[in-house]
């Protein structure tokens, strides 16, 4: 965050960020109906629901990341590849829905209120560094998105918890996706720093 507010956060380090951001949000999309079908199995109707709401919610956001990519000079989004946190996160997603949905929808609702909480000031920083909020949609579309869903997660998401799975295991698994998130910065840092 300092480096980009103090304007030095070069292209390259944003295709990445954008390839890691596409990367992420094709793949959560791909997790919902999965989560949805796991919820279904167990006899939960709601929380099936509840996924099956969020997938068309989340449809088709990894476009406007790729909108996104395609803007910016072809040297420096050409081959831009996820970064491993992104990879981790959405292995992390996975073994939430296996573990237990709920525990997957923990991971949803911190993902939007985070996003919401610091999205603007991320923006505002993207935008000391020469990126306008027309330049980064995948961003700014996204925290639009999520400040209705953050505003309603936390009383939708304990109507759906009946108890199972235990509140330590729900927290363990918001616990370390704020974990990979934070290497998940570290990388976007360092691509910085390689090409600065």
């Amino acid at each position: 965050m300092t480096l980009t507010k103090s304007g030095k956060l070069p292209v390259h380090a944003v295709a990445f960020y954008l390839a890691s951001l596409r990367y992420l949000f094709r793949r959560s999309e791909a997790n919902l109906p999965i989560a949805a079908e796991v919820a279904r199995q167990r006899g939960d109707r709601e929380l099936a629901a509840y996924f099956v709401a969020k997938a068309q919610e989340e449809q088709g956001h990894d476009a406007w990341a790729s909108r996104d990519l395609a803007r910016l000079p072809p040297r420096a989004a050409d081959g831009a590849q996820p970064a491993r946190a992104a990879r981790a996160l959405v292995e992390l997603q996975g073994q939430l829905i296996a573990r237990h949905p709920l525990c997957f929808a923990a991971y949803v609702l911190w993902s939007e209120y985070f996003t919401v909480l610091l999205g603007d000031e991320w923006l505002d920083a993207l935008s000391a560094s020469g990126y306008a909020r027309t330049q980064v949609t995948a961003i700014a579309w996204h925290v639009d998105a999520d400040r209705s869903h953050a505003a309603h997660g936390f009383s939708e998401l304990e109507r759906l918890w009946q108890g199972d799975p235990p509140l330590d295991t729900i927290l363990a698994g918001v616990e370390r996706a704020g974990r990979i998130f934070a290497a998940f910065c570290d990388e976007v840092f360092g691509e910085a720093q390689a090409v600065a």
